[in-house]
């Protein structure tokens, strides 16, 4: 006789809103968890044998509560980090980001170029421009983050860059 215990059937209903949810957010050109969102995340293309890359993309947190991007991964990497950049003594200097990365409640956090970034280490092979490649976000409050970066040519400086250069003149 199947249990009618209604713990088991609050989570079976709860895994199926979970999973209708998620169905919901793919294909999407960000993501988003709880109160957090992805938004215009990207990766620069590398050239043939470079084992590194950078990530970029805004998140957003519509929530009352700050939150913390503490860690990310991906399945193209063997180790991704949140990275800064600063000058220091006139050098520009990348060091990864200790605590992770505070997102405050209402607002948003930019990793772009010469910024905050995610490093991916030990690529598997090289982004290609065109690719789409897959990883996660791990926040403290909003959990694991699915997001998707749109591999862009080698020294693009951005997602938006081609609405706004095109005004060349030959």
């Amino acid at each position: 006789m199947p249990s009618t215990n209604p713990n088991t059937l609050y989570l079976a209903g709860m895994l199926a809103g979970l999973t209708f949810l998620l169905a919901g957010s793919i294909g999407t050109a960000g993501a988003e968890t709880g109160s957090i969102a992805i938004e215009n995340s990207w990766a620069r293309a590398t050239p043939a044998g470079a084992k590194v890359a950078a990530g970029y993309l805004t998140v957003k947190n519509g929530g009352d509560e700050p939150d913390r991007l503490v860690s990310a991964s991906t399945e193209f990497a063997g180790k991704t980090e949140i990275h800064t950049m600063n000058m220091v003594d006139g050098m520009m200097q990348m060091r990864p980001v200790k605590d992770g990365l505070a997102v405050p409640a209402r607002g948003s956090v930019a990793l772009e170029p010469n910024s905050y970034h995610l490093m991916f280490m030990d690529l598997a092979k090289p982004l290609a421009e065109g690719d789409t490649v897959a990883g996660q976000l791990t926040f403290e409050r909003a959990g694991s983050v699915p997001v998707e970066f749109k591999v862009m040519g080698i020294g693009a400086p951005g997602p938006d860059a081609e609405t706004h250069h095109q005004h060349h003149h030959h």
